[in-house]
Protein backbone atom coordinates (compact mmCIF):
# COMPACT_ATOMS: atom_id res chain seq x y z
CA UNK A 1 0.00 0.00 0.00
CA UNK A 2 1.17 3.51 -0.84
CA UNK A 3 0.78 6.41 1.56
CA UNK A 4 0.00 9.79 0.04
CA UNK A 5 0.31 12.95 2.11
CA UNK A 6 -2.30 15.51 1.12
CA UNK A 7 -2.37 19.12 2.20
CA UNK A 8 -4.26 22.03 0.73
CA UNK A 9 -2.44 24.83 2.52
CA UNK A 10 -5.35 25.51 4.87
CA UNK A 11 -4.38 28.89 6.34
CA UNK A 12 -5.73 29.95 9.75
CA UNK A 13 -7.01 33.44 10.40
CA UNK A 14 -4.14 35.80 11.22
CA UNK A 15 -1.51 33.87 9.24
CA UNK A 16 -0.34 34.82 5.75
CA UNK A 17 -0.51 32.52 2.76
CA UNK A 18 3.21 33.11 2.26
CA UNK A 19 3.97 31.78 5.75
CA UNK A 20 1.65 28.78 5.31
CA UNK A 21 3.32 27.86 2.04
CA UNK A 22 6.72 27.88 3.76
CA UNK A 23 5.31 25.52 6.38
CA UNK A 24 3.83 23.29 3.68
CA UNK A 25 7.25 22.94 2.06
CA UNK A 26 8.75 21.77 5.37
CA UNK A 27 5.94 19.24 5.76
CA UNK A 28 6.55 17.74 2.31
CA UNK A 29 10.31 17.50 2.88
CA UNK A 30 9.68 15.72 6.19
CA UNK A 31 7.18 13.37 4.54
CA UNK A 32 9.83 12.30 2.04
CA UNK A 33 12.35 11.66 4.82
CA UNK A 34 10.02 9.51 6.92
CA UNK A 35 8.71 7.32 4.11
CA UNK A 36 5.56 8.75 2.52
CA UNK A 37 5.30 7.64 -1.11
CA UNK A 38 3.67 10.70 -2.61
CA UNK A 39 2.43 14.21 -1.96
CA UNK A 40 -0.69 15.72 -3.44
CA UNK A 41 -2.88 18.77 -3.23
CA UNK A 42 -6.24 19.59 -4.71
CA UNK A 43 -6.78 22.48 -7.08
CA UNK A 44 -9.07 24.86 -5.20
CA UNK A 45 -10.10 28.26 -6.49
CA UNK A 46 -11.44 31.30 -4.60
CA UNK A 47 -11.84 29.11 -1.51
CA UNK A 48 -12.99 30.79 1.68
CA UNK A 49 -11.76 29.64 5.07
CA UNK A 50 -9.97 26.53 3.83
CA UNK A 51 -7.63 25.53 0.98
CA UNK A 52 -5.13 27.98 -0.49
CA UNK A 53 -3.44 25.86 -3.18
CA UNK A 54 -4.94 27.14 -6.43
CA UNK A 55 -1.97 26.38 -8.70
CA UNK A 56 -0.44 22.96 -7.88
CA UNK A 57 1.26 22.96 -11.28
CA UNK A 58 3.38 25.88 -10.01
CA UNK A 59 3.95 24.52 -6.51
CA UNK A 60 4.97 21.02 -7.57
CA UNK A 61 8.02 21.88 -9.73
CA UNK A 62 9.43 23.93 -6.83
CA UNK A 63 9.05 20.90 -4.54
CA UNK A 64 10.35 18.53 -7.20
CA UNK A 65 13.65 20.42 -7.21
CA UNK A 66 13.95 20.01 -3.43
CA UNK A 67 13.19 16.27 -3.36
CA UNK A 68 14.50 13.12 -4.99
CA UNK A 69 12.18 10.22 -4.15
CA UNK A 70 8.65 11.29 -3.26
CA UNK A 71 6.08 11.32 -6.08
CA UNK A 72 3.60 14.09 -6.85
CA UNK A 73 -0.03 13.49 -7.65
CA UNK A 74 -2.57 16.11 -8.64
CA UNK A 75 -5.54 15.61 -6.29
CA UNK A 76 -7.14 16.77 -8.50
CA UNK A 77 -6.71 18.83 -11.68
CA UNK A 78 -10.08 20.24 -12.71
CA UNK A 79 -11.10 19.52 -16.29
CA UNK A 80 -14.08 21.79 -17.00
CA UNK A 81 -13.01 23.57 -20.18
CA UNK A 82 -13.29 27.03 -18.61
CA UNK A 83 -10.88 26.03 -15.85
CA UNK A 84 -8.24 24.00 -17.67
CA UNK A 85 -7.97 23.21 -21.35
CA UNK A 86 -7.09 19.51 -21.51
CA UNK A 87 -4.29 20.08 -24.00
CA UNK A 88 -2.68 22.58 -21.61
CA UNK A 89 -2.97 19.99 -18.84
CA UNK A 90 -1.17 17.44 -21.03
CA UNK A 91 1.63 19.93 -21.70
CA UNK A 92 2.01 20.85 -18.03
CA UNK A 93 2.03 17.26 -16.79
CA UNK A 94 4.56 16.24 -19.44
CA UNK A 95 6.80 19.11 -18.31
CA UNK A 96 6.43 18.10 -14.65
CA UNK A 97 7.19 14.50 -15.58
CA UNK A 98 10.47 15.55 -17.15
CA UNK A 99 11.48 17.89 -14.31
CA UNK A 100 10.67 15.29 -11.64
CA UNK A 101 12.38 12.44 -13.49
CA UNK A 102 9.12 10.54 -13.82
CA UNK A 103 7.54 11.29 -10.43
CA UNK A 104 4.19 12.82 -11.39
CA UNK A 105 0.65 11.44 -11.56
CA UNK A 106 -2.51 13.09 -12.84
CA UNK A 107 -5.63 12.91 -10.72
CA UNK A 108 -8.61 14.58 -12.37
CA UNK A 109 -12.04 15.88 -11.44
CA UNK A 110 -14.80 18.30 -12.39
CA UNK A 111 -15.05 20.57 -9.35
CA UNK A 112 -16.80 20.25 -5.99
CA UNK A 113 -17.64 23.80 -4.88
CA UNK A 114 -20.16 26.30 -6.18
CA UNK A 115 -17.68 29.08 -5.38
CA UNK A 116 -15.23 27.81 -8.00
CA UNK A 117 -17.73 26.61 -10.58
CA UNK A 118 -19.62 29.90 -10.61
CA UNK A 119 -16.43 31.97 -10.60
CA UNK A 120 -15.30 30.24 -13.79
CA UNK A 121 -18.83 30.18 -15.24
CA UNK A 122 -18.89 26.38 -15.38
CA UNK A 123 -22.22 24.71 -16.10
CA UNK A 124 -22.49 21.82 -13.58
CA UNK A 125 -24.71 19.91 -15.98
CA UNK A 126 -21.97 19.89 -18.65
CA UNK A 127 -18.70 19.53 -16.74
CA UNK A 128 -18.90 15.74 -16.43
CA UNK A 129 -18.94 15.40 -20.23
CA UNK A 130 -16.11 17.95 -20.44
CA UNK A 131 -14.09 15.93 -17.93
CA UNK A 132 -14.58 12.74 -19.89
CA UNK A 133 -13.54 14.32 -23.19
CA UNK A 134 -10.57 15.88 -21.41
CA UNK A 135 -9.32 12.45 -20.29
CA UNK A 136 -9.70 11.14 -23.84
CA UNK A 137 -7.79 14.07 -25.30
CA UNK A 138 -4.97 13.87 -22.73
CA UNK A 139 -4.43 10.15 -23.34
CA UNK A 140 -4.32 10.63 -27.09
CA UNK A 141 -1.85 13.49 -26.70
CA UNK A 142 0.38 11.35 -24.47
CA UNK A 143 0.18 8.23 -26.63
CA UNK A 144 -0.12 9.27 -30.24
CA UNK A 145 2.32 11.26 -32.28
CA UNK A 146 0.40 12.68 -34.22
CA UNK A 147 -2.98 12.92 -32.33
CA UNK A 148 -6.31 14.59 -33.00
CA UNK A 149 -9.73 14.76 -31.38
CA UNK A 150 -13.28 15.67 -32.33
CA UNK A 151 -16.01 15.85 -29.73
CA UNK A 152 -18.71 18.12 -28.36
CA UNK A 153 -16.26 20.19 -26.31
CA UNK A 154 -12.91 19.74 -28.09
CA UNK A 155 -12.05 19.76 -31.76
CA UNK A 156 -8.28 19.42 -32.10
CA UNK A 157 -6.74 19.05 -35.57
CA UNK A 158 -3.74 16.73 -36.04
CA UNK A 159 -0.95 17.92 -33.76
CA UNK A 160 2.09 16.63 -31.86
CA UNK A 161 2.46 17.14 -28.09
CA UNK A 162 5.52 19.14 -27.05
CA UNK A 163 7.15 18.17 -24.74
CA UNK A 164 6.36 14.50 -24.36
CA UNK A 165 6.20 12.81 -20.92
CA UNK A 166 9.00 10.65 -19.57
CA UNK A 167 6.93 7.83 -18.08
CA UNK A 168 5.59 5.17 -20.38
CA UNK A 169 3.05 4.63 -21.68
CA UNK A 170 2.13 7.87 -19.87
CA UNK A 171 1.95 9.23 -16.32
CA UNK A 172 -0.71 7.41 -14.28
CA UNK A 173 -4.17 8.95 -14.58
CA UNK A 174 -7.00 8.72 -12.05
CA UNK A 175 -10.31 10.36 -11.24
CA UNK A 176 -12.02 11.61 -8.12
CA UNK A 177 -14.86 9.18 -7.43
CA UNK A 178 -17.30 10.03 -4.68
CA UNK A 179 -20.13 7.77 -5.79
CA UNK A 180 -20.45 4.18 -7.06
CA UNK A 181 -21.32 5.45 -10.53
CA UNK A 182 -18.13 7.55 -10.63
CA UNK A 183 -16.10 4.52 -9.53
CA UNK A 184 -17.70 2.47 -12.29
CA UNK A 185 -16.89 5.16 -14.84
CA UNK A 186 -13.23 5.34 -13.81
CA UNK A 187 -12.83 1.56 -13.91
CA UNK A 188 -14.52 1.29 -17.32
CA UNK A 189 -12.08 3.91 -18.64
CA UNK A 190 -9.11 2.00 -17.24
CA UNK A 191 -7.93 4.82 -14.98
CA UNK A 192 -7.48 4.91 -11.22
CA UNK A 193 -10.20 5.95 -8.78
CA UNK A 194 -9.70 8.27 -5.80
CA UNK A 195 -12.56 7.11 -3.61
CA UNK A 196 -14.10 8.98 -0.72
CA UNK A 197 -16.95 7.87 1.48
CA UNK A 198 -18.52 11.28 2.24
CA UNK A 199 -18.40 10.30 5.96
CA UNK A 200 -20.95 7.54 5.26
CA UNK A 201 -18.80 4.69 6.55
CA UNK A 202 -16.36 1.94 5.65
CA UNK A 203 -18.92 -0.34 4.02
CA UNK A 204 -19.53 2.18 1.24
CA UNK A 205 -15.81 2.40 0.45
CA UNK A 206 -15.39 -1.37 0.54
CA UNK A 207 -18.28 -1.77 -1.91
CA UNK A 208 -16.69 0.85 -4.18
CA UNK A 209 -13.42 -1.10 -4.22
CA UNK A 210 -15.25 -4.31 -5.15
CA UNK A 211 -17.20 -2.47 -7.84
CA UNK A 212 -13.97 -1.03 -9.26
CA UNK A 213 -12.33 -4.47 -9.52
CA UNK A 214 -15.42 -6.04 -11.06
CA UNK A 215 -15.90 -3.28 -13.63
CA UNK A 216 -12.21 -3.09 -14.55
CA UNK A 217 -12.10 -6.84 -15.25
CA UNK A 218 -15.33 -6.83 -17.28
CA UNK A 219 -14.40 -3.96 -19.61
CA UNK A 220 -12.38 -3.92 -22.83
CA UNK A 221 -9.74 -1.20 -22.67
CA UNK A 222 -8.54 0.43 -25.91
CA UNK A 223 -5.85 2.40 -24.05
CA UNK A 224 -3.13 1.19 -21.68
CA UNK A 225 -4.76 1.09 -18.26
CA UNK A 226 -3.44 2.78 -15.12
CA UNK A 227 -5.56 1.04 -12.46
CA UNK A 228 -5.17 2.24 -8.90
CA UNK A 229 -7.61 2.06 -6.00
CA UNK A 230 -6.91 5.08 -3.82
CA UNK A 231 -9.00 5.80 -0.74
CA UNK A 232 -9.14 9.36 0.60
CA UNK A 233 -9.32 10.03 4.32
CA UNK A 234 -10.71 13.45 3.54
CA UNK A 235 -11.58 14.68 7.02
CA UNK A 236 -8.01 14.26 8.12
CA UNK A 237 -5.30 12.08 9.61
CA UNK A 238 -3.75 13.14 12.89
CA UNK A 239 -1.30 10.97 14.80
CA UNK A 240 -0.17 11.90 18.32
CA UNK A 241 1.53 10.20 21.25
CA UNK A 242 -1.84 9.16 22.70
CA UNK A 243 -5.27 8.76 21.16
CA UNK A 244 -6.74 11.12 23.74
CA UNK A 245 -4.26 13.82 22.76
CA UNK A 246 -4.90 13.25 19.05
CA UNK A 247 -8.67 13.56 19.49
CA UNK A 248 -8.32 16.70 21.57
CA UNK A 249 -6.09 18.35 18.99
CA UNK A 250 -8.28 17.26 16.06
CA UNK A 251 -11.18 19.67 16.69
CA UNK A 252 -10.20 21.99 13.78
CA UNK A 253 -10.51 19.02 11.43
CA UNK A 254 -14.23 18.87 12.20
CA UNK A 255 -14.64 22.57 11.47
CA UNK A 256 -13.06 22.03 8.05
CA UNK A 257 -15.18 18.95 7.38
CA UNK A 258 -18.40 20.78 8.23
CA UNK A 259 -17.42 23.58 5.86
CA UNK A 260 -16.78 21.16 3.01
CA UNK A 261 -19.98 19.20 3.55
CA UNK A 262 -22.02 22.42 3.49
CA UNK A 263 -20.55 23.03 0.04
CA UNK A 264 -21.46 19.49 -1.03
CA UNK A 265 -25.09 19.92 -0.02
CA UNK A 266 -25.40 23.16 -1.99
CA UNK A 267 -23.80 21.56 -5.03
CA UNK A 268 -26.13 18.55 -4.87
CA UNK A 269 -29.06 20.82 -5.69
CA UNK A 270 -27.54 22.24 -8.89
CA UNK A 271 -27.27 19.12 -11.06
CA UNK A 272 -28.32 15.47 -11.02
CA UNK A 273 -24.65 14.60 -11.57
CA UNK A 274 -23.95 15.92 -8.06
CA UNK A 275 -27.13 14.64 -6.39
CA UNK A 276 -25.27 11.91 -4.48
CA UNK A 277 -23.50 14.59 -2.43
CA UNK A 278 -26.80 15.45 -0.75
CA UNK A 279 -26.39 12.41 1.50
CA UNK A 280 -24.06 14.43 3.74
CA UNK A 281 -27.03 16.33 5.19
CA UNK A 282 -27.73 13.36 7.48
CA UNK A 283 -24.24 13.29 9.00
CA UNK A 284 -24.11 14.13 12.72
CA UNK A 285 -20.74 15.77 13.32
CA UNK A 286 -21.51 15.96 17.04
CA UNK A 287 -21.32 12.17 17.30
CA UNK A 288 -17.59 12.04 17.82
CA UNK A 289 -17.44 8.27 18.32
CA UNK A 290 -19.08 7.71 14.94
CA UNK A 291 -16.95 10.34 13.23
CA UNK A 292 -13.64 9.06 14.62
CA UNK A 293 -14.26 5.32 14.40
CA UNK A 294 -16.92 4.61 11.79
CA UNK A 295 -17.37 7.51 9.33
CA UNK A 296 -14.22 6.67 7.31
CA UNK A 297 -13.51 10.38 7.14
CA UNK A 298 -10.90 10.48 9.88
CA UNK A 299 -7.85 8.61 11.09
CA UNK A 300 -7.08 10.08 14.51
CA UNK A 301 -5.13 8.40 17.27
CA UNK A 302 -1.80 7.12 18.47
CA UNK A 303 0.35 5.03 16.09
CA UNK A 304 -1.22 1.72 17.15
CA UNK A 305 -4.69 3.13 16.61
CA UNK A 306 -3.71 4.41 13.16
CA UNK A 307 -2.26 0.98 12.32
CA UNK A 308 -5.63 -0.61 13.08
CA UNK A 309 -7.39 1.80 10.73
CA UNK A 310 -4.85 1.30 7.94
CA UNK A 311 -5.25 -2.46 8.29
CA UNK A 312 -8.97 -2.09 7.51
CA UNK A 313 -8.09 -0.50 4.18
CA UNK A 314 -5.43 -3.11 3.47
CA UNK A 315 -7.99 -5.86 4.09
CA UNK A 316 -10.38 -4.16 1.63
CA UNK A 317 -7.73 -4.25 -1.10
CA UNK A 318 -6.92 -0.54 -1.31
CA UNK A 319 -3.74 0.25 -3.25
CA UNK A 320 -3.11 3.63 -1.63
CA UNK A 321 -4.35 5.92 1.12
CA UNK A 322 -4.69 9.67 0.59
CA UNK A 323 -4.25 11.18 4.04
CA UNK A 324 -5.23 14.82 4.47
CA UNK A 325 -2.78 16.29 7.01
CA UNK A 326 -3.84 19.91 7.32
CA UNK A 327 -5.95 22.43 9.31
CA UNK A 328 -3.82 22.14 12.47
CA UNK A 329 -0.85 24.14 13.81
CA UNK A 330 2.36 23.47 11.92
CA UNK A 331 4.15 21.87 14.89
CA UNK A 332 1.30 19.39 15.34
CA UNK A 333 1.29 18.55 11.63
CA UNK A 334 5.04 17.94 11.64
CA UNK A 335 4.80 15.68 14.70
CA UNK A 336 1.89 13.79 13.14
CA UNK A 337 3.81 13.21 9.90
CA UNK A 338 6.88 12.05 11.83
CA UNK A 339 4.99 9.62 14.08
CA UNK A 340 3.04 8.16 11.17
CA UNK A 341 6.20 7.75 9.11
CA UNK A 342 8.24 6.21 11.92
CA UNK A 343 5.68 3.83 13.39
CA UNK A 344 2.78 3.24 10.98
CA UNK A 345 4.19 3.13 7.45
CA UNK A 346 6.90 0.52 8.26
CA UNK A 347 4.22 -1.92 9.49
CA UNK A 348 2.89 -2.08 5.95
CA UNK A 349 6.04 -1.46 3.93
CA UNK A 350 8.64 -3.58 5.72
CA UNK A 351 7.10 -5.34 8.73
CA UNK A 352 10.01 -7.79 9.10
CA UNK A 353 12.27 -4.90 10.10
CA UNK A 354 9.97 -3.56 12.81
CA UNK A 355 11.48 -4.21 16.25
CA UNK A 356 9.11 -6.23 18.43
CA UNK A 357 8.84 -6.24 22.20
CA UNK A 358 10.86 -8.81 24.12
CA UNK A 359 7.66 -10.23 25.64
CA UNK A 360 6.18 -10.86 22.17
CA UNK A 361 9.34 -12.56 20.97
CA UNK A 362 9.55 -14.70 24.11
CA UNK A 363 5.92 -15.74 23.69
CA UNK A 364 6.64 -16.88 20.14
CA UNK A 365 9.79 -18.70 21.29
CA UNK A 366 7.78 -20.62 23.89
CA UNK A 367 5.06 -21.43 21.37
CA UNK A 368 7.68 -22.77 18.92
CA UNK A 369 9.41 -25.05 21.43
CA UNK A 370 7.12 -28.12 21.05
CA UNK A 371 7.67 -28.25 17.27
CA UNK A 372 11.42 -27.84 17.76
CA UNK A 373 11.51 -30.61 20.37
CA UNK A 374 9.55 -32.90 18.05
CA UNK A 375 12.04 -32.16 15.24
CA UNK A 376 14.91 -33.06 17.59
CA UNK A 377 13.19 -36.28 18.58
CA UNK A 378 12.74 -37.26 14.94
CA UNK A 379 16.34 -36.37 14.17
CA UNK A 380 17.71 -38.54 16.99
CA UNK A 381 15.38 -41.42 16.07
CA UNK A 382 16.53 -41.33 12.43
CA UNK A 383 20.18 -40.95 13.48
CA UNK A 384 19.92 -44.02 15.75
CA UNK A 385 18.50 -46.11 12.86
CA UNK A 386 21.32 -45.03 10.54
CA UNK A 387 23.92 -45.95 13.18
CA UNK A 388 22.36 -49.37 13.69
CA UNK A 389 22.68 -50.15 9.99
Amino acid sequence: MDFILMTEGDTPVGLTHEHRYRELIEEVLLAERVGFDAFGSSEQHVALGTASVSAPEVLYPYLMALTSRIRFIHLVTLLPTRMNHALRVAERVATEDILSNGRVELGTGRGNTTLALRAFEVDPSENKAQWREGIELIRRAFLDDVFSYVGDHYKIPPRSLVPRPLQGPYPPISAAAGSPSSVETAASMGIGAIMGGLYLGYDLVENMIKLYDKTLAATEHPYPITPRKMVAVAGGMHCAETTTQARTEAKPLFDMAKLSTDAYERLSKLSKDYAYMGAVKDIDFNDKEYMFEHSQGFMVGDPDHCIQHVQRYADMGADALVLRVDSLPHDQLMRSIELFGKYVIPRFKNPRNVVRSADDVLADIRAARPAHEEALRQYHANHTKETAR
